[in-house]
């Protein structure tokens, strides 16, 4: 039964992929619109709080396409980037192939049993995964297990489900939103369901979670804070396609993350080994 389920997880994420790996090299992180909007904040956030590095051997587990470390290639020794999905790795390497890039590598691979000897990697992204694995305590566990003494790790989650915003708190309050863990794995189940999570995450039981593995935070911040009802999303799109309002909305949103506010809809956090 848990080798059918297993089995049904993987095949989901695949068929997702087949479906959606072009997207995640651009209009998934693609400014003009709120999803996009809220992808690219998050990137952003990702390369502030992992410094790369010249001398850095760096991991992106969940790397999708690759695109955070096609980004960071050029300031990096070397990118390893794995998936569960072979189609999202086959476009990463077709993506790698076409530009002649020769310091990133991609395969796919499960997070609870990493192709990499203990101590390998400088640094780590884990980036909108752990919302996902079955169990986040041994994927964690297999992340720190290839990561070097004082290496660095960047997590990044939904801070309640994408609904700790104003407005989806608001929602929450009316029961308009709740939280709802998949528990069938199939593509058709992950289009209804809409999000494929297995569990949310606050700060708080973010924080709790990195601490019971005995890691040293070094900063957590919340990202991506204008929400609204439908309405709202359409008007936002509008003003996102004009470059001048585009521009002030993103840096709107930067300066909000700077200011360590915490109804964001995402979080980001990043930890180092002791």
């Amino acid at each position: 039964m848990e080798e059918n389920k297993n089995d049904d997880y993987s095949m989901m994420w695949e068929k997702f992929a087949q479906a959606k790996s072009s997207t995640y090299l651009n209009y998934k992180f693609n400014p003009n619109h709120r999803v996009g909007l809220t992808n690219y904040l998050r990137e952003y956030f990702i390369y502030e709080f992992l410094e790369p590095q010249k001398n850095d051997v760096i991991l992106d587990f969940g790397c999708a396409s690759g695109r955070q470390l096609f980004a960071i290639s050029k300031n990096i020794k070397a990118g390893y980037g794995l998936d569960i999905a072979q189609n999202f790795i086959d476009m990463a390497n077709q993506y790698k192939t076409e530009r002649g890039i020769n310091n990133l590598f991609f395969q796919k691979s499960d997070i609870d049993q990493i192709p990499f000897a203990d101590n390998f990697f400088d640094k780590i992204i884990c980036g909108e995964v752990l919302e996902h694995v079955f169990d986040k305590d041994i994927a964690l566990r297999e992340l720190l297990r290839i990561l070097k003494p004082g290496g660095i790790l960047v997590i990044t989650v939904p801070n309640m489900n994408a609904d700790a915003t104003f407005w989806g708190r608001f929602c929450r309050l009316l029961k308009i939103r709740k939280f709802v863990p998949i528990t069938v794995f199939s593509k058709e189940e992950l289009i209804k369901h809409g999000d494929a999570h297995v569990r949310e995450f606050t700060k708080k039981t973010l924080m709790q979670f990195v601490e019971k593995h005995d890691l040293n935070i070094k900063k957590i911040q919340s990202i991506s804070f204008i929400d609204g009802p439908k309405w709202f999303e359409f008007l936002l799109k509008v003003l996102l396609h004009i470059k001048i309002m585009q521009i002030a909305i993103i840096s709107f949103e930067k300066i909000l993350t700077k200011l360590n506010l915490f109804f964001g809809r995402q979080l980001i956090i990043k930890v180092s080994k002791k």
